[in-house]
């Protein structure tokens, strides 16, 4: 039987530590018969692409074709320049300060179905409170969280970039006309600073602003959703974790590290290699797309010991679960803040549920997580 690596395949996401495996073992390169792609599996490997930008490039990717290039689409110094503009909102002061209303939306939410004894706590938890946060940071209207959210998870579920067309264009199309609004009235929020916000004298072009918009929509929503959601279906399945968090919410810091990397929200990004590379008796060639997999990588045995074992105590931190080098998640904190607020306020209300059906992955090319996640427990 020929070996697959195939992410659109609707059973690779429940046979992916199995397919992880393999790649790391027999297929360190794998390359894709039909030659769309190469990949790289093994924590090493992946590791130095990340530190090798200038081989491994983010710039020349599909993903920039069928939509207006992000800040993820340029290597430095362009990158840095454009990073620099939007870190200014996620800067640790500004992070710890969102704690409080972080809390607070969760604590509404879980008000919203508590009384009920059971919730499909992706639909009711995990998607809207990192879209509702998000959407505060930016300076979304509150009547347009929910349409955003859509074209976010329409986003999610794509396997192949063209599919991104008409969630991008459609987000474009919104950003064109919140930006107009603040020119006329600008506000305390992330869109008013990238109107205002310069490099070497001069302001961003609207694409750039556009673009700017769509990536913190995809980064602040589909990511954190997944990692929310990814760790409520490890705790229903590992009771004995649960039961330790809930005694001990200060674990928390440490299990956010353990759940990324073993259920990674985003499992593979893509590069373009700007020269012929030889790996593993392997040539990937000049121009060819190069997949990174941040999940396989992340379950190498090479660097963690039983690394299909989901254990909160674990010294986690070399994971690549966020990406690693220039293009490491810039809201990696916020996201990291927002799952241990989630996890540990619903924890603290509900320290005893169980799944009441089997849930089902979605489909993506991207993106590892759940459809749903329907529980029971004591009301």
């Amino acid at each position: 039987m020929t070996f697959t690596f195939d992410p659109s395949d609707p059973t690779f996401a429940d046979r992916s530590h199995e397919i992880y495996r393999r790649l790391r073992d027999e297929f360190p390169v794998w390359v894709d018969p039909k030659g769309r792609f190469h990949a790289l599996s093994r924590h090493a490997d992946v590791l130095e692409a990340t530190r090798d930008w200038r081989t491994f490039s983010s710039t020349g990717k599909l993903e920039a074709v069928y939509g207006k290039p992000t800040m993820n689409s340029f290597d430095p110094p362009r990158h840095a320049q454009l990073r620099a503009l939007i870190s200014r909102g996620f800067t640790p002061r500004r992070v710890s300060d969102l704690e409080s209303q972080i809390r607070t939306i969760a604590r509404e939410l879980l008000d919203g179905f508590v009384a009920e004894g059971r919730a499909d706590v992706v639909s009711q938890y995990s998607m809207l409170l990192p879209s509702i946060v998000m959407g505060r940071l930016i300076g979304l209207p509150e009547e347009l969280v929910p349409v955003c959210r859509a074209l976010t998870d329409e986003h999610m579920t794509q396997t192949d970039p063209s599919q991104a067309v008409g969630p991008t264009s459609r987000a474009y199309a919104i950003f064109a006309e919140l930006y107009e609004e603040r020119r006329r009235e600008p506000k305390d929020d992330l869109l008013t600073a990238l109107l205002e916000a310069e490099i070497d004298g001069e302001r961003l072009s609207e694409d750039d602003l556009q673009a700017f918009g769509w990536l913190l929509l995809v980064g602040g929503n589909d990511t954190t959703t997944n990692l929310i959601g990814n760790g409520l279906e490890l705790f229903a399945r590992h009771p004995d974790t649960r039961r330790a968090l809930v005694a001990d919410p200060s674990l928390l810091g440490n299990t956010v590290e353990e759940v990324l990397r073993y259920a990674s929200p985003t499992f593979s990004l893509p590069r373009t290699a700007t020269r012929d590379v030889e790996l593993h008796d392997c040539l990937i060639p000049k121009g060819a797309r190069v997949h990174l997999l941040w999940s396989a990588a992340n379950l190498d045995e090479r660097v963690f010991p039983d690394p299909e074992r989901f254990d909160i105590h674990r010294d986690a931190s070399g994971h690549l679960a966020l990406g690693h080098g220039v293009h490491y998640c810039l809201g990696a904190s916020l996201a990291k803040l927002e799952a241990r607020i989630a996890w540990e306020e619903l924890l603290a209300r509900i320290p005893d549920y169980a799944l009441v059906e089997e849930p089902r992955h979605f489909v993506s090319g991207i993106f590892y997580g759940w459809e749903a996640l329907r529980i029971g427990f004591q009301a």
